[in-house]
């Protein structure tokens, strides 16, 4: 692992205002402030289409024909809309995002790596990007790389600390919600008022951060939706999802498919969502599955919505889960999902 942060690995708040006002091809815009006050930047590419909205999407499913919510017709480009920075310690999706607006400014990361597909492809889509969703948590984590601080530092920063002092462990960080009254340092995890943006009551959403990008989600009817996350002790894997209609969920598997081929091929390890199902076979039937952001996006609009969770660049003999190959691991999630929308994905409505 480097000692210093690569200038293509940063992914500060104030990297982000830099990268925004870089932004030539495409416009960027507020997307909402966050709960500390701080802006959510968007960046758009491809202009907003008119998909003739008759209904909302809950009216058209009980309607039968999903074209009255959203009449894709071939002359409406694809949407794909990925977001980083949910968790503000999980800061590889960050780092994906910034390199990905580079690419679609200059055809290549910053890295100065070119991505010949995406630029030949881009145009063909309408693709938005959110690169930091929680820039509160980010404010409160002070490192790019995880090895830049100790392992008891990265649960510090990333989950907090109770009342009494003690560190939050993961599974613990769901005890209580919204957490602010119930800890001593409040981490990246949260927003200000102590909201994880990730499971927020989405049918009433207590943070306006989410209340935006549900009002996103249902304005553009995105095709595919990703949240980049960081948990993989592998090279990537997608998380398994509850609350979904059969067909949704069996594109998803057949993307993940796609997904482990392409790992395979370049020689990164994947953990297949097959492997994780199985691995979980034993679980409970209670307590119920929980309902994620994801699932409330496609309940808003259709979407095919996933977390991706990456490796967070961990120290080890071979470097084998170098920063490079974190960053080239996005780029193949990236370029499947562009190939995925139009051949696999929910664009045929009748």
């Amino acid at each position: 692992m480097p000692n210093s942060v690569p200038e293509f690995w940063e992914n500060s708040l104030d990297r982000i205002r830099t990268m925004m006002d870089s932004v030539k091809k495409g416009k960027v815009r507020v997307l909402t402030t966050s709960a500390g006050g701080r802006d959510i930047y968007l960046v758009e590419y491809g202009e907003k289409q008119d998909m003739k909205r008759k209904a909302n999407y809950s009216s058209a499913c009980a309607y039968g024909d999903l074209s009255v919510y959203a009449d894709k017709t071939e002359d409406i480009k694809p949407v794909v809309l990925l977001v980083a920075g949910t968790h503000g310690g999980e800061v590889e999706g960050i780092t994906a995002v910034l390199n990905m607006i580079q690419v679609l400014e200059t055809g290549k990361d910053l890295r100065g790596k070119e991505w010949k597909f995406i630029s030949e492809i881009k145009d063909n889509y309408r693709i938005l990007l959110i690169p930091c969703f929680n820039p509160d948590g980010r404010a409160r984590v002070p490192f790019n790389i995880v090895t830049e601080v100790s392992e008891e530092e990265v649960l510090y920063y990333k989950h907090g600390t109770w009342k009494d002092g003690t560190l939050i462990k993961f599974r613990e960080s769901y005890r209580a919600h919204p957490v602010l009254n119930d800890v001593e340092f409040l981490a990246g995890y949260y927003n200000d008022n102590g909201i994880n943006l990730s499971i927020d009551n989405f049918f009433a959403p207590m943070a306006e951060e989410n209340k935006s990008l549900m009002k996103l989600v249902d304005q553009e009817v995105p095709d595919f939706v990703v949240f980049l996350h960081t948990g993989c002790h592998r090279h990537g894997k997608l998380l398994p999802q509850a609350y979904l209609p059969q067909f949704i969920d069996e594109k998803i598997h057949r993307f993940d498919k796609r997904l482990e081929e392409r790992f395979k091929e370049a020689g990164f390890k994947y953990y297949s969502l097959e492997e994780h199902e199985g691995y979980q076979t034993g679980k409970k039937l209670y307590p119920p599955q929980p309902f994620w952001v994801t699932e409330a996006i496609h309940h808003s609009c259709g979407a095919i919505s996933v977390t991706y969770e990456s490796n967070e660049a961990v120290d080890d003999k071979d470097n084998e889960y170098s920063l490079d190959n974190i960053l080239d691991c996005h780029f193949i999630l990236f370029e499947e999902i562009f190939r995925f929308v139009p051949e696999d994905g929910p664009r045929v409505y009748r």
